[in-house]
């Protein structure tokens, strides 16, 4: 009576087997990063939605990032945190959209730098088709030093608040560009300013 079987809502795809230990691990790592079940799971035309609740946004991402390993398309594994919607899919780590104000940079206490863009192409498409607001960059506080992923507008300056020093922070992402073609997205990047790709 260890084993359990998980068969997908509409009967299609693979038959899920798990250990009863497996099932308690994986529900110990998710109490350890503070979430709780949210909705459950959701299925739609869009995709299959694994929803849960988190209190702490740096836990959340490093349990999205570290702990869920997505292998199929239109599977995402949504977090949703005082500090927005967090989520993962087969791209990687992903914010559903920014918070309103991330966009008042002039409140920006410290300049912080992206020493990191960590959204692929796809990220990069979604921009472009007007479905996202967002990329994900990895930070530098301009207080602390701390480092972190959050979500920037493109070509645009945001304000990120370090979850380290609290400090807010405004990050400019006008060196970071991309170019879309028939047969892909090409990203392209000159972080230090010295002409470095």
């Amino acid at each position: 009576m260890g084993w359990f079987k998980k068969r997908r809502s509409d009967d299609a795809g693979p038959i899920v087997y798990a250990t009863r230990a497996e099932v308690e691990a994986a529900e110990a790592k998710q109490a350890a990063a503070g979430l709780e079940p949210g909705y459950g799971s959701l299925r739609n035309a869009s995709g299959t939605y694994y929803v849960f609740r988190g209190s702490d946004t740096e836990k959340a991402k490093q349990y999205l990032r570290d702990e869920v390993n997505v292998t199929r398309e239109l599977t995402y594994y949504v977090v949703e945190t005082p500090n927005g919607n967090w989520g993962k899919d087969i791209d990687g780590l992903y914010l559903e959209n920014l918070l309103p104000w991330q966009r008042n940079v002039a409140a920006a206490e410290h300049e912080g730098d992206i020493i990191g863009v960590l959204t692929g192409s796809t990220g990069f498409v979604s921009i472009d088709d007007g479905s996202g607001d967002n990329f994900i960059v990895c930070v530098r506080c301009g207080n602390c030093g701390h480092e972190w992923e959050d979500g920037v507008r493109y070509q645009n300056s945001t304000a990120v608040r370090c979850p380290s020093c609290a400090a807010l922070n405004s990050v400019d992402s006008r060196r970071i560009s991309y170019r879309r073609f028939s047969d892909g997205v090409v990203i392209s990047y000159d972080i230090r300013g010295d002409g470095t790709i």
